[in-house]
């Protein structure tokens, strides 16, 4: 019986998450840095290179190895070779099934000129610009994007939501030294009717994979 139940709990969570990837392709001290004025110049602010919560050994990379992150310990790797976007690298949830960590690429998101013009801002509009228009306009940002520097790492931030209610997802973007450009999602999960962690603990979890990302 234990082992339908959690066979089930599996599947509903594959099916969760198979949803939020083909329909989004799928911070005081919630944020990193104080989001910018899109109407000003963007400054970026230092983070701590240490994670917050203790990594595992488990490694995320990227098809072309120029991308890597760590996932926190006792988290598991789903298969996501079944999901029909090829644009996954790799999709992994916390032991209670609570929350999702969505490594993904963004191939041709935003026009060069847009890229040159922005950087990471632009990339950061266009990633939340494909959640848009995947979920026919119901996902909305909550607050503004905001730029973060970790060391000579640099992320465009941005949260957003499927409803007023719906929980946050958490994304991080960054281009590769190769030029390729990716996205870390972090998604609440709500598929075994669990308590979410705290709102601070989530964004602890966050922080710490973004920590680990190198590229």
């Amino acid at each position: 019986m234990r082992r339908v139940l959690v066979c089930n709990s599996f599947a509903m969570c594959m099916l969760v998450i198979a949803s939020c990837l083909l329909s989004s392709t799928l911070f005081v001290s919630c944020l990193f840095v104080k989001p910018p004025d899109q109407k000003t110049e963007v400054s970026n602010a230092p983070l701590s290179p240490m994670p917050e919560i203790e990594m595992s050994d488990e490694l995320v990379r990227s098809a072309s190895g120029d991308m890597i992150a760590l996932l926190p310990k006792g988290w598991l790797f789903l298969d996501s070779r079944s999901e029909q976007s090829s644009e996954v690298v790799a999709i992994a949830v916390n032991p209670e099934y609570t929350l999702s960590a969505v490594f993904s690429a963004l191939p041709g998101e935003a026009p060069k000129e847009q890229l040159e013009k922005e950087g990471l801002l632009g990339l950061s509009r266009a990633a939340y610009n494909k959640h848009v228009r995947k979920t026919a306009g119901t996902a909305k940002l909550i607050g503004t994007y905001s730029l973060a520097e970790l060391g000579p790492r640099k992320f465009g931030l941005y949260d957003f939501s499927s409803s007023s209610t719906a929980p946050r997802t958490r994304c991080a973007v960054f281009t590769s030294a190769t030029g390729n450009h990716y996205e870390f999602a972090l998604v609440p999960l709500t598929v075994t009717g669990k308590d979410l962690p705290p709102d601070a603990d989530i964004l602890k979890v966050f922080r710490s994979i973004v920590a680990t990302i190198q590229y």
